[in-house]
């Protein structure tokens, strides 16, 4: 059997590490890399939560119109006339009589209660105020208390006597009614408006 002989055999280690430049530069990618998905989350979360306002804003708006006309053509199935809707039931919404117009609570459809808070057409006076939110039904309207909770929208409606030739205010056949909602999208205010003519069909 051989003998094997093993010399001490000495290994030069050369110490080694990052350079301060090389580590800055090595950190700086790592940051690069995590803030750049970040940035696009953000964003991507931003620009959602404001479609989804413009979404319920668009829904307010109609909602609103749809329940002028329906109140038009439920006044008129009851044996009501064209002037007695313009004069009694949207009068407050008028803007020759209240230039801020009203609100619309569909929620308390009542327009004989002498209490305001129980009443679905109000002029707005100087300010309307900001609509509020059953979180167990997911109406919205006026209602303060219980299930609801305030939200960011408001909601102007005001309306128009359109007039064709020679015809008196008195005697507008045509009406326009504009609605507004404003919200707020983080410091910013912003409004969708829809506008729709509404006729006397009698």
């Amino acid at each position: 059997m051989s003998k094997f002989k093993i010399k001490n055999l000495k290994f030069k280690i050369t110490q080694g590490g990052f350079t301060l430049i090389e580590t800055m530069v090595a950190i700086s990618i790592l940051i690069f890399s995590i803030l750049g998905p970040l940035t696009i989350v953000s964003r991507g979360v931003f620009f959602s939560n404001y479609a989804k306002d413009q979404i319920t804003s668009f829904y307010l708006s109609q909602e609103a119109i749809e329940y002028l006309r329906n109140r038009r053509d439920a006044n008129i199935i009851t044996s009501g006339t064209w002037n007695e809707y313009k004069t009694s039931i949207i009068n407050s919404c008028m803007v020759d009589t209240n230039p801020n117009g009203c609100r619309i609570d569909v929620t308390v459809p009542d327009s004989n209660s002498s209490d305001p808070s129980r009443r679905d057409i109000v002029s707005c006076g100087s300010l309307c105020p900001d609509l509020n939110r059953d979180i167990v039904n997911g109406f919205y309207g006026y209602t303060v208390g219980g299930n609801w909770v305030p939200t960011q929208f408001k909601r102007l409606v005001r309306v128009y006597k359109v007039l064709s030739n020679q015809e008196l205010p008195a005697d507008a056949n045509e009406l326009r009614i504009e609605v507004q909602v404003q919200w707020t999208n983080g410091v910013t205010t912003k409004s969708f408006t829809i506008n729709e003519g509404l006729f006397n069909w009698q």
